[in-house]
């Protein structure tokens, strides 16, 4: 049976105030916190389609029994839930299966859609605690945000003024049901040892503490969108375009200034920043590369690298070196990952004989139309600018090992020539924004 629990509590926001549009999704754990920021939702009666997000990380054996009963709670409060069981399970510990589950969220969320989250003031202390104690700096200071981009949508922490307490108690008083996660009792893991081990003590010799904290998580996040504004317009003045920004004058600004831009620019591309430990070596780094030197920041599934007096941000692809296909090129060809298609258009392609299409490998040529002798496929692209780790990105189609064409911009000779009488022209489709062509 489908529980209402009563009237939207004082202090939940109202919904037309939260960002974007579309559907709210729900991250969904079925504890205490979600379970409260699920029942307000559903009783604000937003028009607002919701889904509720578990994600069984299979860390322990336990985990498929707290999907079921996730399951159960989001029935009793009449959302429907998503199931993500993740195999196999993530590495890295407490950072690992964090980001494990913001990558289905970033998957799951849709155009302008929005992300909630049950965190709350408790959290926020914790949070600025801890970052205090990694040695973070006014940006990481602010703590959690109460919403920004996120992915093609939008995050939202709708809790974060409430207190742990406040959440507890509205359970109760609505006799609403909740699981515990049990590795919520493994003092191993900061966060844990931080709330039940160090803040009970301070709360306990400055009485308040939580409350005061979030107040300077408030003040700082003021500061920081100073510093932001500042931060938007050095991205605007080093940008050569939305993957690529000009060292020199990044280098220019300083080099804090030089690390709140590239923050920036994560941000802007609904990325998580890299952490700071790792971004302060790679500002010494460039600071001190030579000019045919390519230092590389790469964390989560991103990198930043410095090629031509440029820096670089470009998603890690897996390795699709191995990959190939016979083509018949009667239909477009999905090439592998995020890489497009490949398609023959014009009204007779069925007449091309098929050919072979893989990705790029050392010691290419091919013959350009009106030319005599085979090109280098690799100075072709240094000529066009094409960073070396795209370089092999590129579809090549060959027949009897032949290089017929690299992408659709290089053509063999007798390929386009044959293109030409079947009145075909071999396009790729749909191909990642950041891949010079």
């Amino acid at each position: 049976m489908t529980t209402r629990p009563g009237p939207i509590a004082p202090g939940f926001p109202e919904p037309r105030s939260l960002p974007g549009r579309g559907r709210i999704l729900i991250a969904f754990s079925g504890g205490s916190d979600s379970v409260c920021l699920a029942a307000n939702l559903v009783q604000s009666a937003t028009d607002r389609p919701l889904l509720a997000v578990h994600i069984d990380h299979g860390l322990d054996s336990g985990s498929q029994q707290r999907a079921e009963c996730a399951q159960a709670l989001a029935d009793q409060l009449g959302i429907d839930l998503h199931l993500e069981r993740l195999d196999p399970p993530p590495a890295g510990g407490e950072a690992g299966a964090r980001a494990a589950r913001y990558d289905v969220f970033a998957r799951l969320i849709q155009n302008e859609e929005l992300l909630v989250t049950g965190h709350h003031a408790d959290d926020q202390a914790e949070t600025v605690v801890l970052r205090l104690l990694r040695g973070a700096g006014p940006t990481g200071l602010k703590g959690i945000p109460k919403q920004r981009r996120f992915s093609r949508g939008w995050i939202a922490r709708p809790l974060l003024s409430w207190s742990r307490d406040e959440v507890l108690d509205w359970l109760k008083n609505h006799d609403l049901r909740y699981q515990a996660d049990p590795t919520n009792l493994d003092t191993a893991i900061d966060r844990n040892f931080l709330r039940q081990r160090i803040m009970p003590l301070l709360e306990n010799r400055w009485p308040g503490l939580r409350h005061r904290i979030a107040r300077s998580a408030a003040l700082g996040q003021g500061a920081t969108e100073a510093l932001e504004a500042l931060a938007a317009m050095d991205l605007r003045s080093a940008r050569a375009n939305d993957f690529c920004l000009n060292r020199a004058r990044l280098q220019a600004l300083g080099r804090y200034r030089l690390g709140q831009v590239l923050r920036h620019w994560c941000f802007q591309r609904g990325l998580e920043p890299p952490p700071a430990r790792q971004l302060d070596d790679f500002l010494d780094q460039i600071e001190q590369a030579a000019a045919d030197r390519q230092p590389m920041l790469q964390w989560l599934k991103q990198r930043i690298i410095l090629w031509r007096q440029h820096l670089w941000l470009t998603p890690c692809r897996p390795d699709q070196s191995a990959w190939r296909r016979q083509w018949q090129l009667d239909k477009p060809l999905p090439l592998p990952g995020d890489l497009g298609a490949l398609a023959i258009e014009g009204p007779q392609p069925t007449r091309l004989p098929p050919v072979i299409v893989r990705l790029g490998r050392p010691g290419e040529r091919i013959r350009l139309p009106g030319q005599t002798h085979r090109r280098a496929v690799k100075q072709l692209m240094v000529d066009l600018g094409v960073p070396p780790w795209q370089r092999g990105l590129w579809p090549r189609l060959e027949r009897a090992g032949q290089v017929l064409a690299v992408g659709s911009r290089w053509l063999d000779a007798e390929f386009a020539a044959e293109l030409g009488r079947a009145g075909g022209v071999l396009r790729w489709q749909q191909p990642p924004d950041d891949i010079v062509r």
